[in-house]
Formats: C-alpha cells, sequence, structure tokens
C-alpha cells in the first residue's frame, strides 16, 4: 500500500518535470525567431524533448514505446540538420 503510494507519487514527479521541460524548450523556440542559427537551437530543444518524453514514457510503464521512442528521435534531428544544409546549398 504505502509502496504503491510512493511509486505513484515517483511518477507524478516525472510526468511534471518532463512536461516542464517540453513547456520551457517550447517556450524558447518561440521567443528566439530571429537567431542568426536558428537550426541549432531547434536541434538542442528537439534533444530536450527527447529526454522529457522519454522520462514520461518510463513513467506511465510504456517501455517498449520509450526505447522506439529514444531510437527514433536521433534520425529527426539528423533529417532536420539535413534539410537545413541541403536548403543552404539551393541558396
Amino acid at each position: 500500500m504505502i509502496m504503491e503510494q510512493f511509486v505513484d507519487i515517483v511518477r507524478d514527479i516525472l510526468i511534471f518535470i518532463a512536461s516542464f521541460g517540453i513547456l520551457m524548450a517550447s517556450y524558447r523556440l518561440w521567443v528566439e525567431k530571429d537567431r542568426k542559427n536558428m537550426i541549432y537551437a531547434r536541434i538542442h530543444i528537439l534533444g530536450v524533448i527527447d529526454c522529457a518524453c522519454f522520462l514520461i514514457f518510463m513513467a506511465l510503464g510504456e517501455i517498449l514505446l520509450a526505447f522506439v521512442y529514444l531510437i527514433l528521435a536521433p534520425f529527426l534531428a539528423h533529417a532536420i540538420a539535413n534539410a537545413a544544409y541541403n536548403d543552404k546549398l539551393s541558396e
């Protein structure tokens, strides 16, 4: 009984911390619009959101989904960087 309550409290704390990280990362994207190298900020924010979502999935008990997300997120970052690089080449 007490152990289940402790696990629920830890789960809620992890979800809150991860959600706060996602909100702060999203806020930074909206505030920093006129940066010179915004692509690097977007890739960094993708990493922050990746870690936060991984924690949320782990806290909710979705272990397989968490690891699938952890594996696919670097590919998304690479796709963003590759698109920005190819866009600069076409200018």
